[in-house]
């Protein structure tokens, strides 16, 4: 039991990681049930959501069909880390809540939190830490490959020896 707390308590160092997907993922779910509902545009401000559509709705909070719940404060945080200005209320059609968060997935994917996370799951011990820590790492990081040679399809008439 001791070595488990152990391990939970070196997490504790990536609960801001945590939070910021967890965050990312309240967005995707609202593109979700926007679009299952057929809302075009969401205003999201600290203190409400509104989603408009064939009918329009505000609250502090949406809970979507699958019973994910999107609170407002959340919602608008990462927008407004999203976007990169402040404003006091912020309007995005779905298709531009999942391309920001796309974007957000890509920058989280080479991110210094996210390369700590798998040092972290590599000092611990998790089965394939070691190679997703590695692909975390930027490329121009990574040494760089040798270039493979093209092969032929067998039986194309081909020789293995080479031109001359």
């Amino acid at each position: 039991m001791d070595t488990l707390l152990k391990k939970a308590g070196t997490m504790l160092a990536h609960l801001d990681l945590f939070t910021h997907m967890l965050h990312l993922r309240g967005l995707l779910q609202l593109a979700a049930h926007m679009e299952e509902r057929g809302d075009r545009v969401t205003l999201i401000s600290p203190e409400m959501i509104t989603l408009v559509g064939a009918d329009m709705t505000s609250d502090a909070s949406v809970t979507t069909s699958k019973g994910a719940t999107v609170e407002a404060g959340n919602a608008y945080s990462v927008l407004r880390t999203l976007k990169g200005h402040d404003a006091p209320e912020y309007a995005v059609t779905r298709e531009e809540l999942k391309a920001l968060n796309a974007r957000a997935v890509s920058e989280l994917e080479a991110s210094d939190a996210m390369r700590a996370f798998g040092e972290t799951l590599t000092r611990l011990g998790v089965p394939g830490a070691a190679s997703a820590a590695a692909a975390a790492t930027p490329a121009e990081a990574a040494p760089e490959r040798p270039a493979r040679s093209r092969r032929t399809p067998e039986g194309d008439g081909a020789s293995e020896q080479p031109a001359a």
